[in-house]
């Protein structure tokens, strides 16, 4: 009786696949399209910009003209930053019009201060002020790094002099200056060899691409049960009676039921996966390959738990406008709780607590540790207690629904 049923369940699932199937691959494309414009047009594209800086005065001085070819040719922040050259008026347009990061008024007899060592010529920086931006906090201690490697290779440079002249070392006083001079920009050139670059990431240990993946996957999941209602909906009511009449117990029903949909949900999942799979070789623009098959068995444990969810919405709430309803607000508020759209640590820290702990947190903790390896512990024991919990939840609605009816 129960093999029976089940495959029952799976002949009307693919009946009412012909409907659902089309709706949920169209939702999987609105969620991958605005993933990827939140990643590549929006906020977090910033990250992604060279500031522009504005450079107001005389840059062909010698050692100027020197200082900025440096900068724009051998310097790592030639990826970061673009000095340009303007006038006062320009820069201060385009500063007012948000073109420009921030400017620097380089006035005259700044160098000649710099070498003869008075330091009373001071250059202007205009920046934003009042409530700021990554980029101006960037540009803030961009600014105050530079005024430390000055005056410290300056003090370093007087030092050395200082010391050759009290020794009586005057006569390769000159020669040693350049050379000391050299080594200084030689070492201000090559800082990024000092320190071990680790990146990482924008939260859970997962670059930007990779957590926005796993987010929109995820979030395809939630909402997967909006866009298979029908199936639920359209289910007949009495045939839960009739079924236990014929000796099949609530909890069979609901796994018989419950396992036809998973094995719908999986597949609806897969297919989108795959062919951007093979669009993309293997996932290469997460920055390390993630093959499909390993992609898809990571995500199976998340997809019982997260049918189970479903199932245990559908069984309770039986009206369909406030099923939805209630689906709608309650898992976008999950996801905006546990970091769907702005990490978690954008958060107070007890709020993301919160959200660490919902469905929608331990599925992202489940699914960074299978697919990146960078999840929390025992995130998966949650995982199946949260799948066991839902599970009975619908049985216990089942069985209310079947005594109600039959009363």
């Amino acid at each position: 009786m129960t093999f029976n049923y089940f495959k029952a369940q799976l002949k009307r699932t693919a009946k009412l696949a012909a409907s659902v199937f089309p709706v949920a691959m169209l939702l999987f494309a609105f969620l991958a399209a605005a993933v990827w414009f939140f990643v590549s047009a929006g906020p977090l594209s910033e990250g992604q910009k060279k500031y522009r800086i504005g450079i107001v005065g005389d840059v062909e001085i010698t050692y100027l003209k020197f200082g900025f070819y440096a900068v724009k040719t051998l310097d790592s922040s030639r990826f970061l930053v673009d000095f340009e050259p303007m006038s006062e008026d320009e820069a201060r347009e385009e500063f007012k019009a948000g073109d420009l990061t921030a400017y620097v008024i380089i006035p005259d007899g700044f160098l000649d201060s710099i070498i003869h060592g008075r330091n009373d010529v001071q250059i202007e920086y205009i920046a934003t002020d009042g409530q700021k931006g990554i980029e101006s906090f960037l540009m803030d201690e961009l600014s105050v790094t530079l005024s430390d490697i000055v005056t410290s290779s300056q003090s370093a440079i007087y030092s050395m002099q200082h010391a050759a002249r009290y020794l009586g070392m005057t006569e390769e006083l000159p020669e040693w200056t350049d050379e000391f001079n050299l080594k200084l920009i030689m070492y201000v050139l090559d800082r990024t060899g000092f320190a071990k670059v680790e990146e990482l990431g924008i939260s859970k240990g997962l670059l930007v691409r990779q957590y926005y993946f796993c987010t929109m996957i995820l979030l395809f999941c939630f909402m997967f049960g909006i866009s298979s209602a029908p199936m639920f909906l359209r289910r007949n009511n009495d045939l839960g009676i009739w079924m236990k009449v014929r000796g099949l117990s609530a909890w069979r029903q609901v796994l018989c039921e419950y396992g036809a949909y998973c094995i719908f949900m999986i597949f609806c999942l897969s297919v989108p996966l795959w062919v951007i799979g093979a669009a993309t070789g293997n996932m290469s623009f997460l920055h390390n390959r993630v093959y499909f098959g390993e992609l898809l068995s990571a995500l199976i444990p998340i997809s019982l738990m997260v049918s189970s969810f479903h199932f245990a919405i559908y069984e309770w709430i039986r009206n369909p406008v406030s099923n939805l309803l209630f689906q709608f607000i309650g898992i976008l508020g999950m996801v905006y709780i546990s970091g769907y759209i702005y990490p978690a640590s954008f958060f107070p820290d007890s709020l993301a607590a919160i959200g660490g702990v919902l469905p929608t947190g331990i599925a992202m903790d489940v699914m960074a540790g299978n697919v990146f390896g960078v999840g929390k512990r025992g995130s998966m024991i949650v995982l199946i207690v949260y799948t066991a919990a839902f599970l009975c939840i619908t049985c216990l609605g089942r069985k209310r629904s079947i005594e109600s009816d039959r009363g």
